[in-house]
């Protein structure tokens, strides 16, 4: 017998003598809340909205160390704050994360999706799909994937506005508990999402907490009181509602999925959020670009060295500087003389190419300010230098088709349901049109090579200038048929790789 996370935390409550439901609630939401997963989660968002750790840095506030006697006269060494309201402090964000991420999802779905179905007569399915994958669902599919990037993990939710009508959302991994089946950790058994609401409480503004508990086939809502406990705000209900007309009466029926309306896409298998790797690299890039900027505006291009010279403060110096371009020395023996400040600038420079370099070989993407990069613009050369970003493209792939095949799942049980048809979601097929950076001169020939070996449909699949494959086969069907009307052949060109020459009427 196997016990779930639910009944393993029902457990402790109850060897705490303090079970409810409302007990068992604030015991998770806690729990996740400080887990070190759920920070994570929030850095890299925060790192995608360039909101880094080097903001949070007081470059005026100085540490250093001075040794104090203790009543008993020893001696101990302590760290003291010395704040300069004199220094900069201004702060250097590099967009590193923004930039890797944003090349990626570009590169994944920049392109729109192709949605291909396998079998016979499918005419109708394809219709179908080409109406449901619009630009919302595009737009969702690209911020599905950044959340994914960010967080390791991001969802999908599917439900039934109050028109009846199938809707989804991106709904925040950080807002998510997620329960796996206890013996396989594939099939999503629960889940409960759990997000602040504000209420007003004498004057003032109070953050509380709304909760959402979804299984398989219902969710039960509850709100957080102001005494901090749990409460239902209704019973359990279905995930959504049938209303049909009884002899005069409206009846309701409850339906549920059989599934929980929630789709996870995660970034790879072990759902590592790309900033992961290069977090501490980021930030020491930070830190170096802002001490350097802060020490270069605070600069002195010269100073002056005078010896032999009392009586009068260096304010009054300067003055007579300004002024004569010149200061009387007192002591046969001083001396002025000027002397400047030298930044390490050639050495910092180096350093912070290094740091770039490696937070694009360790964030697995392409450097295009690269020298290497414009050496050889195609070739085997080219794909050299997308060697690392594909071994990362290819981590994420397989797991975008497996979300794609159980989103869709949802929206064809609707359509089954609403139009009696029959379709299957084992027969899509999902192709990602990616936008790397080749030769179209190339893959064109290679396409014209492969008619007679690979269907019309793969081919216009990988052809750099088809986006909606589905599209393009109705377009290609209905130039036919014209150009059979006006040749007077009524018989379809068959052969496979496309449509006949057509010969111009003016030459």
């Amino acid at each position: 017998m196997y016990l779930s996370e639910i009944e393993l935390l029902q457990s402790r409550l109850e060897a705490e003598h303090k079970w409810s439901e409302s007990e068992l609630l604030k015991m998770i939401l806690s729990e996740d809340a400080n887990s070190k997963r759920k920070k994570e989660m929030l850095e890299g968002e925060k790192y995608y909205c360039c909101e880094q750790d080097v903001l949070q840095k007081n470059f005026s506030v100085k540490h250093f160390s001075e040794t104090c006697k203790n009543p008993d006269g020893t001696e101990q060494e302590r760290i003291k704050l010395l704040s300069n309201p004199n220094r900069s402090n201004y702060h250097v964000v590099c967009p590193f994360h923004h930039i890797l991420v944003e090349q990626k999802v570009s590169y994944l779905v920049a392109k729109e999706p192709s949605i291909l179905v396998k079998g016979e007569n499918v005419s109708e399915y394809e219709k179908y799909l080409t109406t449901m994958a619009d630009e919302t669902f595009n737009a969702m599919l690209y911020e599905w994937i950044v959340g994914a990037s960010n967080k390791g993990v991001e969802y999908v939710h599917i439900y039934y506005d109050r028109e009846g009508i199938l809707q989804y959302c991106i709904v925040p991994a950080e807002e998510l508990i997620v329960f796996y089946d206890s013996v396989n950790q594939k099939e999503i058994e629960q889940v409960i999402r759990y997000y602040d609401f504000t209420v007003m409480e004498n004057g003032r503004e109070k953050i509380l907490k709304k909760v959402e508990w979804w299984t398989k086939n219902d969710v039960t809502y509850y709100i957080e009181k102001r005494d901090g406990n749990y409460q239902k705000e209704a019973e359990k209900i279905g995930h959504w509602t049938v209303v049909k007309e009884n002899q005069q009466e409206l009846e309701k029926k409850e339906h549920g999925w059989g599934k929980v309306p929630f789709v996870p896409l995660k970034n790879n298998a072990k759902e590592l959020p790309d900033l992961k790797m290069i977090k501490g690299l980021i930030d020491a890039y930070d830190l170096i670009c802002s001490e350097g900027t802060n020490s270069l505006l605070d600069l002195v291009d010269l100073y002056w060295v005078i010896a032999g010279y009392g009586g009068e403060t260096a304010n009054a110096i300067t003055k007579k500087l300004q002024v004569n371009r010149a200061v009387q020395i007192s002591d046969s023996s001083g001396k002025v003389e000027t002397k400047q400040v030298e930044l390490p600038i050639e050495g910092r420079i180096e350093w912070l190419k290094l740091l770039r370099k490696d937070i694009f070989h360790f964030g697995m993407g392409v450097d295009t300010d690269s020298e290497r990069l414009g050496n050889a613009p195609s070739g085997v050369a080219l794909k050299f230098q997308y060697a690392m970003f594909h071994l990362k493209i290819n981590g994420i792939l397989p797991e975008i088709k497996k979300a794609l095949k159980s989103f869709f799942w949802f929206l064809i049980e609707d359509c089954n349901r609403k139009n009696t048809t029959e379709y299957d979601v084992n027969q899509l097929e999902f192709r990602l049109n990616l936008s790397s950076i080749t030769d179209d001169m190339e893959v064109v020939n290679m396409i014209n090579a492969s008619k007679g070996i690979v269907s019309e449909k793969t081919l216009l699949a990988q052809h750099p200038f088809v986006q909606d494959v589905n599209s393009e086969m109705e377009a290609v069907k209905k130039e036919r048929i014209v150009e059979n009307g006006k040749t007077g052949d009524s018989t379809e060109n068959k052969t496979t790789g496309g449509r006949k020459k057509r010969t111009p009427k003016n030459v």
